[in-house]
């Protein structure tokens, strides 16, 4: 009788072990497969982020001006750009940020931009781009593409050929409109005329054509040809894509009944040429940053410029537009080297403030 109790006592033990020990067992294999789940789930993230990189970009383009360009990118490399658009100011908080940057890439709608933060020694050096003429890069920066300052002319005038001196003469007196001689457009203008002719030939140049004005300078671009066309004067200044922009834009085709782009100069020196660039302002994110400048200036890249800004590609390759081509037909545009013109802002910004050019 004992002996069988022993026995019942024996199995009961040897049973509640075994049970005992297949439950940890099981226990241990579900942690271990929690682990390794965990474990595999960190690798994949790992695996992720490795193999994309985000490049922050400061421009005071709107985004939708180039998310094509964005979007065939982000799809072509992995890479993702975070774009961080202001009106005003990113020059400023780009050189104030300039030991601990926040943003990778400055891309910019006009050269000045890029000569400040130079200047600031904000930039990283990049290299020399064999797709751009060298009159429109540096080290510190790069153009992307070019726009020309052409003269809108009413068509009454008849004009086939004329040239930014020619708005000094006294048959336009008053019959001028620009928007602010300050304005970052005319300043590369008036900067390349010193270059041309002096300064002390552009202070004379700069009293005569602020005679001629019909009002104060005002408005935009635009606002200049809404003018000619609303009989306040018969001549403007403007960038040759604003005439694509309105003509694209139901309310404002109107406008361009009477009014004609002239590209100025052609018998001398050649229309002047601004450029829209970029500058690599960090070296935490170089290697994508440059990637990302390389592409911009890829055939694919000055395709989609020249079709949906109607800009002219830097890249010698790349074509313009159809309808740019036919309305440039073969200008002859101004070779200065921007870097020579943006030594003679300060020049020029001190000529303006001197005759209170707006005033």
């Amino acid at each position: 009788m004992l002996l069988d109790i022993k026995k019942f006592i024996d199995f009961f033990l040897y049973d509640l072990l075994y049970k005992s020990f297949l439950m940890m067992k099981s226990k241990l294999f579900l942690v271990g497969a929690i682990i390794l789940a965990l474990t595999s789930m960190y690798v994949a993230v790992s695996k992720a982020s490795e193999s994309g990189s985000t490049i922050k970009v400061y421009s005071e383009r709107q985004p939708f001006l180039i998310k094509p360009l964005i979007d065939q990118y982000e799809k072509n490399s992995g890479n993702k750009i975070e774009w961080i658009f202001s009106k005003k100011g990113l020059v400023q908080k780009t050189i104030l940020e300039k030991e601990n940057p926040v943003a990778d890439i400055f891309l910019s709608a006009d050269i000045a931009r890029l000569i400040d933060i130079a200047e600031a020694e904000a930039n990283i050096d990049i290299p020399i781009q064999s797709l751009v003429p060298k009159n429109l890069q540096t080290q510190d920066w790069t153009s992307l593409t070019m726009r020309t300052r052409v003269i809108y002319a009413h068509n009454k005038l008849n004009i086939k050929e004329i040239s930014y001196e020619d708005l000094i003469l006294p048959k336009y007196k008053g019959r001028v409109c620009t928007r602010s001689g300050f304005h970052p457009y005319n300043v590369s203008l008036f900067s390349a005329l010193i270059s041309h002719h002096g300064e002390e030939w552009f202070e004379d140049y700069i009293i005569k054509l602020k005679a001629n004005l019909a009002r104060k300078p005002q408005g935009n671009d635009r606002d200049q040809i809404k003018a000619i066309y609303s009989g306040v004067c018969d001549l403007s200044i403007g960038n040759h894509y604003y005439y694509f922009k309105m003509m694209d834009d139901p309310n404002q085709t109107i406008w361009l009944e009477e009014v004609s782009p002239i590209f100025p100069n052609q018998d001398s020196y050649g229309s002047h040429v601004n450029i829209s660039g970029i500058a690599i302002i960090s070296d935490k994110n170089y290697e994508a940053s440059l990637d990302f400048l390389e592409f911009l200036l890829s055939d694919e890249a000055q395709k989609i410029y020249a079709n949906d800004n109607n800009e002219f590609p830097v890249n010698p390759n790349v074509a313009p537009s159809e309808r740019v081509q036919k309305l440039a037909n073969n200008a002859k545009f101004d070779s200065l080297d921007l870097q020579e013109i943006a030594s003679n802002r300060k020049a020029v910004l001190d000529i303006l403030q001197k005759i209170n050019y707006d005033g």
